[in-house]
Parts: structure tokens; sequence; C-alpha cells
């Protein structure tokens, strides 16, 4: 993948907010006087075919305290499907040279989501609404639950080709019944000068919602995947009334280290109230870390630098109601109490493939994620699991 840049005009780097992590901030303790406790591991889903294909996992609580996941899953023949067309395989780069099986063409592609009632124990599905794409995922890691009960997710429309009435650009949905039925989708950038990837969903503390994303100056459709790739930078959107509108993009990397980025990152907020901030790069292999400092009411990114956290996929922090912030990946967990100026990596495995996490009511923290990676279709036999486990005080 090229990571020629071309010239790119610095976005706004402030806001004024205040994030959001649920729970309570516990007084600041070192992240190595914690230790995890109880863990289990279970599989919560297999596909109704084998080998399963069940990717790309989001997770969340319900205002009622239930839980839920989402997930991407593939059925259908592995072997004698029609390829996407020769345009559609040029403008998403896909599938990757040499390796036809990741074209998801001709199968039945579902969003499919789970709810837990019962803390885990048992989950029970409650929608799973088709889409049509050469790709092998569109949502669902972008998704969360809002005060009133409303699901909200971000879809890349990009990767629905074959549905040209759908923005070819990121756009959000809403549900009320939920996720039974969504809404119709609504662009949160203007289609004409961004082409937007939402990656994660956050609620803020005050009530307003900030959307990660990826975001590449250029209009909707005009690039191709490698394009798109190439050009986009990590970004925040944030709306004040639960999704409807969005403004923004509020860069996450100053101006000056602009380029080499992926769309891939994540955010959780200092007991100081500055936002740590970790990337995925495309230019290395290494972790990379930031802060957005807290200035009065706004928020100024600040130079980002190498981190020690072992590379994995797409970053995913989770603050706890004890005070650590979790880092969560296939490499291991490790925790931070001092703002990322260290980690402590705590006793457990590492987790399924691009995991999502979660802290309950009861104070044990959820984690969800797929077996195997980033896959073709039918090669592996992917599941669903769910690690819990409780943070301990030593």
């Amino acid at each position: 993948m090229s990571n020629q840049q071309r010239p790119f005009s610095p976005w706004a780097s402030t806001v004024v907010l205040t994030i959001l992590t649920l729970g309570a901030f516990a007084p600041a303790a070192s992240a190595a006087e914690f230790s995890a406790g109880e863990h289990t591991r279970k599989t919560i889903y297999h596909s109704p075919q084998t080998p399963g294909f069940t990717s790309w996992v989001g997770a969340w609580v319900m205002p009622d305290g239930s839980l839920m996941v989402s997930f991407t899953q593939a059925t259908g023949p592995i072997e004698g499907r029609q390829p996407a067309p020769k345009d559609v395989q040029h403008k998403l780069t896909w599938p990757p040279p040499g390796q036809p099986g990741y074209d998801m063409t001709g199968l039945d592609l579902r969003n499919v989501h789970l709810r837990s009632t019962d803390s885990g124990k048992t989950w029970t599905q409650v929608s799973a609404d088709s889409f049509k794409s050469c790709m092998n995922g569109v949502t669902n890691e972008a998704q969360t639950a809002l005060a009133d009960g409303t699901v909200l997710r971000g879809v890349f429309g990009f990767y629905l080709p074959y549905d040209p009435d759908l923005p070819q650009t990121g756009f959000v949905q809403r549900s009320g019944d939920g996720t039974n039925t969504w809404s119709k989708p609504a662009v949160p950038l203007d289609a004409a000068k961004y082409m937007t990837w939402p990656r994660r969903i956050r609620v803020l503390r005050d009530g307003r919602v900030v959307l990660l994303a990826g975001v590449a100056r250029a209009a909707a459709g005009s690039q191709t995947r490698q394009e798109f790739s190439s050009f986009v930078e990590p970004a925040l959107l944030i709306s004040s009334d639960n999704g409807r509108n969005w403004t923004g993009p509020v860069a996450a990397t100053i101006a000056e280290q602009r380029g080499g980025w992926t769309e891939e990152f994540d955010v959780a907020e200092l007991v100081s109230g500055d936002l740590l901030a970790i990337f995925r790069r495309a230019s290395d292999t290494n972790r990379w870390q930031s802060t957005l400092k807290k200035t009065d009411d706004r928020w100024v990114a600040q130079k980002a630098g190498p981190s020690v956290l072992p590379h994995s996929g797409q970053p995913e922090l989770l603050a706890t109601r004890e005070g650590p912030i979790l880092h969560v990946a296939t490499s291991g967990i490790h925790s931070t109490s001092d703002g990322g100026a260290s980690w402590h990596k705590l006793d457990l495995p590492g987790t399924a493939y691009y995991p999502r996490a979660l802290q309950a009511a009861d104070g044990r923290i959820f984690v969800f994620g797929h077996v195997g990676g980033d896959d073709a279709y039918g090669k592996v036999d992917q599941a669903i699991i769910m690690d819990i486990f409780r943070l301990k005080s030593e």
C-alpha cells in the first residue's frame, strides 16, 4: 500500500466538549496495584455453517443493563460463486491480488445482533439484517446505545457498491426497537468534501456523542480503496443531539505529523480530563500514542510517538470504574494509571481477534472478539468468543 501523501489542509484541532467514560472515576492508583481475577472464556456463537464466518465484533451495554454484541456473518458456497465485476474490484482494490477467497460476492451477508439479559450466561439473537458486498464487513464495530435505548451505528457505505442508492461514504443509522429496524442513512460529513469511515462511537459524559473515524479530504466515491487508505487521517466527529447532527472533523493528530496513519484508533478519558489516544500506523508496526490536552473547555492534539504496547489490530481502550485504563488486544491486556506513561501487563491471555470491551454494572469486564483473523471465506472456522474477568486491587 502506498503511503505517499497529497497536500493536506490542517483540520480544526480543538473542540468544546467533555469526554465521557462510563462510570465514576476512582482515585488514581498505580496500574501495578491491580491484577486480574476470575477469568473465564467461552464461545457464545457459531454460524449455522461450518466452517463459520463471523467477524468484526461490536459490544455495548444497554440502559437496562443487558449486554449486546454485533458481528458480520457470511454463509453460502465457498466455491462456484461469480466474482465481483472488474470495475468494483478496481474501485475497492478487492479481493487482494491472488486471493479470490476474500471476495464475498454472492454470499448471504448479515449484521447479527445478540442480547444477554443474564450477565452473559445466555445469548439470544434479536436481529440479522442483510447486506450485499464483495467486502467482508461494513459495520458492527461502530455501534453503541444511547441513554434512551436508541442503538446508533456507523456504516462504511463505500463498501456497499451493489446498492447505488446508498451514500458511498460513512453514514449513521438509528434503531429504536433493539436493532430490528434501522433508519435511513444520515451522512455525518459533507460527502462532496469528505470520505468517512466510522470506527468507534462513544457517548460523552454531558450526553454528547463522539464518532471516531478515518477521514480523507476527498469527495465520496472519488478514490479507490487504496487511495483512500493512503490519504486517511484519524479524526473525531461530535454530536450534541444524540447523533442526528455532527460537527468536525476534529483532527486527532497535529498538522506536522499528518501522513502514515490508518483509520484505526481509540481514545479514553484520563482522570485529569485529557484524552489518551492509541493509534495503529500504516507506515510502521508500532502502536503510537498521544494525548489530546484539555485546556479550559478545549481539546488540543499533542505530538504522538511510538508506544511500548505491542503491535496488534484496531486499538481498543476501556476506562474502568476502578481507575486504570485498559488496552485490550490479541497481544495481551495492559493497564495504565498514569496517562500512558507506563503500562502494566495483566496476567491474562491475549484476546480473540479485533476485541471490543465493556464493563458491566457488577464491575466485571467483558471482552468479545472472533476466532481467527482477517481470513478468506471458508479458510478458518470462526466463532465469537467472550472473556470475562475482574480487576482486583493488590
